[in-house]
């Protein structure tokens, strides 16, 4: 009896770790003041994907910020994502800590189109000084995780 128990253990284990292993990879990366990460999520009936992305760019030390701006950079070339606007804190998009970005790679991104990786650079304002910051996010592959289904 015992031998067939443990068996069962491993064998939902083994099963976990193979579910876990086909899990897409998700985008990652951090600097000094910020770290940012984008995984899939549960669709629901609002969504036209079944796993859309969700991103979370969060400012990683204790004061609050005012964020300017976040670009995507590919080469030289700065395409925008978030403005001035649309990351005032009336909004609700930014509240000082924390962006929540369901747009940017709603679909999934693809490997083929972002490569090994792809860069951020994020503009932010604090105590009346303008800084800016590039964060690099990787394609990191995730182990033990909570299955989408």
């Amino acid at each position: 009896m015992k031998k067939i128990c443990i068996g069962i253990v491993l064998g939902v284990i083994l099963i976990y770790v193979g579910i876990s292993l086909n899990q897409p990879q998700i985008l990652k990366g951090s600097s000094e003041n910020w770290s940012v990460l984008y995984k899939p999520r549960k669709g629901d009936e609002a969504d036209t994907e079944k796993y859309p992305w969700m991103g979370v760019i969060k400012w990683r030390n204790m004061n609050d910020v005012k964020m300017l701006k976040v670009e995507q950079m590919d080469g030289k070339e700065a395409y925008p994502l978030f403005d001035k606007e649309m990351l005032a804190v009336e909004t609700g998009n930014f509240n000082g800590k924390k962006l929540i970005d369901n747009e940017t790679f709603y679909n999934p991104p693809k490997k083929e189109d972002l490569g090994d990786s792809t860069t951020f650079k994020i503009t932010w304002e604090k105590d009346n000084t303008m800084k800016s910051e590039l964060v690099v996010l990787r394609w990191e592959k995730r182990y033990f995780v909570k299955p989408l289904f």
